[in-house]
């Protein structure tokens, strides 16, 4: 087995929260700026802590378009919410050869719990962390090195996957392998970045962690 540890972003990594992501800021931005802002104007910015993301749009708002964006985003969580092709038997897959897997993600644990859950993931992750754990989200490397003190690997041993231009600098940032996703919003960013790898079908990872797949 050549890594014994993966890491995965949670949103447009392992669950397709596209459209919830999308919904939850245009209802926030239409409730505070209204007209002002599309849909490529958060796109632009995605991936980073959501704070950080409202100060770009408003900063003398901010805070309170958290709340908007929170309360939105949590009633219409698990309406929106999809899975991407072959995630849940991949992950599986992984846990049962013993590889330790992990999410680590800019967003708050009640909203991470929700979604891990509601793809029936939740039971393969020997730890979840998020932004509530450490002071600086992704593009730091402060969530991958406290997942991996929590998880006792070095960062040799593991694998960052994401799908956002954070995830990899973290990645980057921690000494981690860096693994981007073609089911990105941003896939041609993250070509661009040149990750060690570039999946287009999770079944790719059991080959790169050298496990056969059970591709038909």
């Amino acid at each position: 087995m050549k890594y014994t540890v993966i890491l995965f972003d949670l949103d447009g990594t392992l669950i397709d929260t596209n459209n919830l992501i999308l919904s939850s800021f245009m209802h926030t931005l239409e409730t505070h700026c209204p007209g002002k802002y599309t849909e490529q104007d958060v796109l632009a910015c995605m991936g980073e802590p959501l704070l950080d993301q409202m100060r770009r749009f408003d900063p003398s708002q901010a805070e309170e378009m958290v709340k908007t964006y929170h309360t939105y985003n949590v009633a219409k969580h698990d309406e929106l919410v999809a899975s991407f092709p072959h995630v849940r038997e991949v992950l599986t897959q992984l846990h049962e050869a013993g590889v330790v897997l992990a999410v680590v993600s800019n967003k708050r644990r009640l909203v991470v719990d929700m979604g891990l859950k509601r793809m029936g993931l939740d039971h393969l992750m020997s730890a979840v962390v998020t932004v509530d754990d450490v002071k600086r989200g992704k593009p730091e490397p402060d969530m991958i090195l406290f997942a991996l003190d929590k998880l006792q690997a070095t960062a040799e041993q593991a694998l960052m996957v994401g799908d956002s231009r954070y995830d990899l600098m973290a990645a980057e940032r921690a000494g981690v392998v860096a693994v981007g996703v073609a089911w990105s919003l941003h896939a041609d960013e993250l070509k661009r970045l040149a990750p060690a790898y570039f999946i287009d079908d999770m079944r790719q990872l059991l080959d790169i962690v050298q496990i056969q797949s059970a591709r038909g």
